[in-house]
C-alpha cells in the first residue's frame, strides 16, 4: 500500500488535503492505542507532504519561466532534389543514467573518513539531471541516511554541510525521515562533538601540563600520589569544570570514555573539596566541654562550682578558633609533602577511609586529630579510666567527622540530621562565632569568671 493510499488521497493532492486526512485518521491512529500503526501514518504523512511541496515549488518554477520570443516567419520553400538530400539521423536519449561516482564508492568514503572528497561528490550529484524526478531524489536522499546510520563516525561539521545541501532543517520541518531516526543522528553528533573537546583538552594538557587539568584529572591514569598533587593545586573554577564534566559523562555521554579506551574515576564526588567541617567543630566542642565537665565533678574542690562549670563550654569556641587557624599553617606543610603523604597513607590508613587520596590522609588528617587528643589527655584529671577514654573517643570521633566532611557530594548521616534540626527549631545564629570581636568579650567573661571561681574556692 503506498503513501497516497494510505491517506485515501490522489497522488495530486495539495498540502491542504493532505493535512485535512492526517488530522482525520490521526484521529483513528491514536499513538498510545496503535503506535504502529500511527508510525505508518506518519511517515504517510511526511513523504506525500514533501512530495506536494516538491511538485509546488516545480510548477511555480515553471509559472516564472519567461515565453520563448516569437519566432521569425518560415522562409519559402525550396524544392530540393531527393537525390540531394543528406538526412542525419540524431539520437535523444530518454534515460539519463547515474552520475559516478557510485554510490556504494561514496559510502565507502564515509567508513574511511574521506569527507570532503564525499562532500564534493555530493555536490556534483545534487547537480546532475537524475535527481530532478521526485523518486530518484527521495531514494538518494535513503541513501545518505543509511550512510550516515552505518558509518561508525563521522564529523558533526560534515552532517550540518550535507544538511545545508541537501535542504534539510528541522526548524523548518524539512526532514527526510521520521523523528526518532533524525533524533538518533543528532545524538551521535553531539557524541562526537563531545568526544573531539574532549579529546582536544587532554591533548592540549599533554602539550603544556596547564590546559585540561579537569579532564587529566578525571579520566588520565595517573598514581594516587599525583592526582592529589594536581588536585591540591585546583581553583575553584578547576572543581566547577570537573563537577560539570563528571556530570555530563555520567548522566549524558556514557560511552565516550570508552570510545577514547579510557577510564573515568568512580569516586569522583571523593575528591570534591569539603564543603564544611562543621561537625568536626561541634564533636570537638561537644567531646572536650563534656570531657572538663566530667573533670571538675571527678574533682573533689570543684563539685560545688556550678558557675564554673556552666562557663567551661564558652571557652571552647575560642580554642577551637585557634585550632583552625593552627591547621591552616599545618595544610601547606602537609600539601607540600603530599607525595610522601599519599605513600605513607597508603600503608597506614584502611582503604575504606583512604579512598584511592581523596580521603583521609596521615600528615593532612591523622596528625593534627592526634592534637585534641593530646588535650584531652591532659585535662584528664580524676579517675584513671578517664585518661584513657577520652583521647582514644577524641581521636577517632574526629576522624569520623572528618572522612565525614571529605565524602564530597555524598550526603552523610550527620549532615541529614543537622539538616533536620534545622527545620525543627530554626537556624542558629553560628554567624556570630565568626566575629572576632565576640569571641574576644566570651574570652574575657569566661576567663574572669574562671579565675573569680578558682580565688574563692582557694579562700
Amino acid at each position: 500500500m503506498s503513501h497516497w493510499q494510505l491517506l485515501s488521497l490522489t497522488p495530486d493532492a495539495d498540502e491542504r488535503s493532505i493535512k485535512r486526512a492526517y488530522a482525520r485518521l490521526l484521529k483513528v491512529h491514536r499513538p498510545d492505542e496503535n503506535p504502529d500503526a500511527f508510525q505508518r501514518l506518519r511517515e504517510a504523512y511526511e513523504t506525500s507532504l514533501a512530495e506536494a511541496r516538491w511538485r509546488a515549488q516545480a510548477d511555480e518554477e515553471t509559472l516564472e519561466t519567461p515565453l520563448a520570443e516569437p519566432l521569425p516567419p518560415a522562409p519559402e520553400e525550396v524544392e530540393i532534389p531527393v537525390r540531394d538530400m543528406h538526412v542525419e539521423r540524431i539520437e535523444i536519449p530518454t534515460v539519463v543514467s547515474p552520475p559516478e561516482p557510485s554510490l556504494g564508492q561514496m559510502a565507502q568514503w564515509l567508513v574511511e573518513g574521506k569527507e570532503r572528497q564525499l562532500m564534493e561528490a555530493l555536490r556534483h550529484w545534487l547537480s546532475s539531471e537524475w535527481l530532478v524526478p521526485f523518486e530518484h531524489r527521495q531514494q538518494f536522499e535513503q541513501c545518505v541516511l543509511d550512510w550516515f546510520e552505518s558509518a561508525p563516525s563521522w564529523s558533526p561539521a560534515f552532517f550540518e554541510g550535507v544538511c545545508q545541501a541537501m535542504g534539510w532543517n528541522e526548524d523548518q520541518g524539512n526532514l527526510p525521515c521520521a523523528y526518532w531516526r533524525w533524533d538518533r543522528l543528532i545524538r551521535h553528533c553531539e557524541v562526537q562533538a563531545f568526544e573531539e573537546t574532549l579529546r582536544s583538552d587532554l591533548d592540549r594538557f599533554d602539550a603544556d601540563k596547564l590546559h585540561g587539568q579537569a579532564a587529566a584529572l578525571l579520566l588520565k591514569p595517573m598514581s594516587d600520589a599525583r592526582r592529589r598533587a594536581m588536585a591540591d593545586h585546583f581553583t575553584g573554577l578547576d572543581w566547577q569544570r570537573f563537577t560539570q564534566l563528571a556530570e555530563t559523562i555520567e548522566y549524558q555521554y556514557p560511552e565516550v570514555p570508552e570510545r577514547l579506551e579510557l577510564q573515568p574515576l568512580d569516586n569522583w564526588r571523593d575528591w570534591l573539596p569539603a564543603t564544611s567541617y562543621r561537625g568536626v567543630s561541634l564533636f570537638l566542642w561537644f567531646a572536650l566541654s563534656a570531657l572538663l565537665v566530667a573533670t571538675l565533678f571527678t574533682v573533689p574542690v570543684n563539685r560545688d562550682e556550678p558557675l564554673a562549670v556552666l562557663l567551661m563550654p564558652f571557652l571552647m569556641p575560642i580554642l577551637l578558633w585557634l585550632g583552625v587557624k593552627l591547621y591552616h599553617v599545618w595544610t601547606y606543610v602537609a600539601v607540600a609533602a603530599a607525595q610522601f603523604d599519599v605513600w605513607l597513607s597508603q600503608r597506614l590508613v584502611p582503604r575504606r577511609w583512604y579512598r584511592q587520596g581523596a580521603g583521609l590522609l596521615v600528615l593532612r588528617h591523622v596528625v593534627p586529630a592526634a592534637v585534641p587528643a593530646a588535650l584531652a589527655c591532659a585535662w584528664s584529671d580524676g579517675a584513671p579510666w578517664l585518661r584513657w577514654v577520652s583521647p582514644a573517643v577524641v581521636f577517632f570521633g574526629t576522624l569520623y567527622f572528618t572522612q565525614l566532611a571529605l565524602s564530597g557530594g555524598r550526603v552523610s548521616i550527620w549532615d541529614r540530621a543537622t539538616r533536620a534540626i534545622k527545620l525543627k527549631i530554626g537556624r542558629l545564629p553560628w554567624h556570630l562565632l565568626k566575629r572576632e570581636g565576640v569571641l574576644a568579650v566570651l574570652a574575657v567573661a569566661a576567663t574572669a569568671a574562671w579565675v573569680y571561681s578558682k580565688l574563692k574556692a582557694v579562700a
